[in-house]
């Protein structure tokens, strides 16, 4: 029997993963990039689901069609406020609503957890403290929104992305505890909370982890899912202290990366900013059972001499190339970063997210490298 497309793509997955792919593989990673390209303001393209997915698909599958797109690393961001709500503990501004139409969403980050929440949440459970907290931040009503238009409208996006030979290799971005309490206290004040009481506020992380993992089990089995981030942001090595970074915020990663890889998924570590001083650390997951996700300011080139073939790479070309840069800057700034780690184990895309501003032409040239550069 033939394989699809879809299937073929994810074979090819998989296979970069086990360093046994024959060319260097690519991602698409842009939520908002299409809207733009597309002609529809981002407030439509978030919230005007139908026509918004759409425009999203008509987007990738004409990259596709200069170049071959092998999986989604970024999906479609419908009413993407809720979910980055419920991630960060903070107020999502909107298009349309808080914002121009054709603004950025953006996180509101003001001190809403207080000091007395850590212990709230230690003797009540992070579940909880989720009612109680939720509505200063989001309306109950949105969230319900939310939920009906997953399972209204997400088994009819899943099909249409099978239907297009495009798999979804990220469909949950877990937050751990320490990036979660993070958004809610405000970055300036958790890390002093984090110097001033790391055991609370390590007990405190120990109550959320089950809750949060929990839930995000439930959703990559109900999806069928393949994978997905297992986000790494404030909790960065250049953002943090060792001893920060070794209490507060690896043993949450290591522990995600294993529930999900024992689970038959694949977890895409989501480094932003530079980890390049806690690196080698990723040697502790298992050989060949997860990837690597920068954004263009962790080494990958160093990165590739520490760890070798145990782990893949998929990154890293920077946003303002992609937004700024010419056609060449963006050939060869691909071309470098397959000289430096090697086709093998490597998924170009952007670092990070691609931006919404990403030059049609300079996207085309990323994958269009990608897969033609020996």
């Amino acid at each position: 029997m033939t394989k699809s497309l879809f299937d073929e793509r994810v074979e090819l997955y998989r296979k970069t993963i086990a360093f046994e792919n024959n060319r260097t593989s690519t991602a698409y990673s842009g939520p908002a990039t299409p809207a733009a390209h597309m002609n529809m303001t981002i407030k439509d393209f978030m919230f005007d689901t139908k026509k918004g997915f759409k425009a999203y698909v008509d987007y990738v599958k004409e990259l596709d069609s200069f170049a071959s797109i092998d999986c989604i690393n970024a999906p479609y961001p419908g009413k993407f406020n809720v979910p980055l709500t419920l991630m960060w503990l903070s107020q999502i501004k909107v298009p349309g609503r808080d914002l121009p139409d054709n603004s950025l969403w953006q996180v509101q980050e003001k001190a809403l957890i207080e000091v007395e929440d850590y212990d709230f949440i230690i003797e009540h459970g992070f579940a909880e403290f989720q009612q109680k907290f939720l509505p200063k931040v989001i309306g109950i009503d949105e969230i319900q929104d939310f939920m009906n238009y997953s399972m209204t409208e997400g088994p009819l996006q899943a099909q249409i992305l099978v239907e297009n030979g495009l798999p979804q290799v990220n469909s949950i971005a877990f937050t751990p505890p320490f990036e979660a309490l993070c958004g809610g206290r405000s970055m300036t004040k958790f890390f002093m909370d984090c110097y001033k009481s790391m055991d609370k506020i390590k007990e405190t992380q120990d109550v959320m982890f089950p809750t949060l993992i929990e839930s995000a089990m439930e959703t990559l089995k109900q999806t069928n899912a393949i994978g997905g981030w297992v986000g790494g942001w404030r909790g960065a090595s250049g953002m943090v202290s060792p001893k920060i970074w070794n209490n507060l915020v690896w043993p949450y990663m290591k522990k995600t990366a294993e529930i999900f890889i024992d689970n038959g998924f694949i977890p895409i570590m989501h480094l932003d900013q530079n980890w390049d001083r806690d690196i080698e650390r990723f040697l502790e997951l298992p050989k060949q059972k997860f990837v690597l996700n920068t954004d263009g300011m962790t080494d990958l080139n160093r990165a590739r001499k520490l760890l070798g073939d145990h782990v893949a790479f998929m990154g890293d070309v920077p946003a303002p190339i992609l937004s700024m840069g010419t056609v060449a800057e963006t050939e060869n700034y691909v071309k470098k970063l397959i000289d430096n780690v090697g086709a093998k184990g490597l998924i170009v895309t952007s670092g990070c997210d691609s931006p919404a501003n990403a030059k049609f032409e300079n996207m085309v040239a990323m994958f269009k490298t990608a897969v033609e550069y020996k």
